[in-house]
């Protein structure tokens, strides 16, 4: 995933791979604490929400703010949808 990161955000070199992965498992954090009990790195939609925070946070183009009010959006959709609010062990 940190490979794809880097071509999200235009990187060519590893040297940065510490702080996207920090980023990475920020973004994880706030979707879990947002609501998202569901958030595997391998589905679409969290890849997508992984990929608006990244650029948000890396401040990619001059658009972060646009990125992040996209990530807000799809993580309240996200938890409001019942594939991704809930882990499957509720009775």
């Amino acid at each position: 995933m940190i490979a794809s990161a880097r071509k999200w955000l235009r990187i060519a070199t590893t040297s940065k791979d510490d702080e996207i992965r920090q980023v990475m498992e920020a973004c994880l954090l706030d979707l879990s604490v947002g609501g998202v009990a569901v958030a595997n790195p391998s589905d679409n939609l969290v890849a997508q929400a992984i990929k608006l925070y990244l650029k948000a946070q890396f401040g990619y183009d001059t658009n972060a703010e646009k990125f992040e009010q996209a990530y807000e959006h799809l993580k309240r959709a996200l938890a409001l949808c019942g594939d991704y609010n809930t882990d499957g062990t509720a009775g």
